[in-house]
């Protein structure tokens, strides 16, 4: 007997492999977000060095160290948007899948699977000689 029917949703979700990576995506950006937001007060505080030896006497040599730009991340956005993409499919295929299984629980003649399930709910009639004509005969 098929489910009954009705609307479920179900969410495309990311593998753990890809959750993984992503998270390894977002850790990388938010470390060099962080550097870099250090690096531009750094510089900033480096100009207002450089204008206020400018605006005074230059009678010693300028003394401040400018600062280095963070390093890249190790990884470009088009390889994100890539994975993203990627992962997207991957998670819309399994949704896909989920959704097959749930349909032929619901429907099995649909798939062909009709024939697996028992007569009379899976009642031996007794013409036969009930459960025991199946079972093996003890000698």
């Amino acid at each position: 007997m098929p489910l009954p029917t009705g609307t479920i949703y179900l969410p495309g979700r990311y593998t753990t492999a890809d959750r993984t990576q992503l998270d390894q995506y977002q850790t990388g950006i938010d470390a060099y977000n962080t550097a870099y937001d250090r690096y531009q007060a750094d510089l900033d505080a480096y100009n207002r060095q450089i204008e206020e030896w400018n605006a005074g006497p230059r009678d010693t040599d300028f003394t401040g160290v400018e600062p280095n730009a963070p390093a890249a991340p190790g990884f470009t956005q088009d390889e994100i948007d890539s994975f993203q993409k990627e992962a997207q499919a991957r998670a819309v295929r399994n949704r896909s899948m989920m959704m097959t299984a749930i349909d032929a629980v619901r429907n099995p003649e649909a798939y062909n699977f009709g024939s697996f399930g028992f007569a009379y709910g899976g009642y031996v009639p007794p013409l036969l000689g009930g459960i025991g004509a199946y079972l093996p005969i003890a000698r």
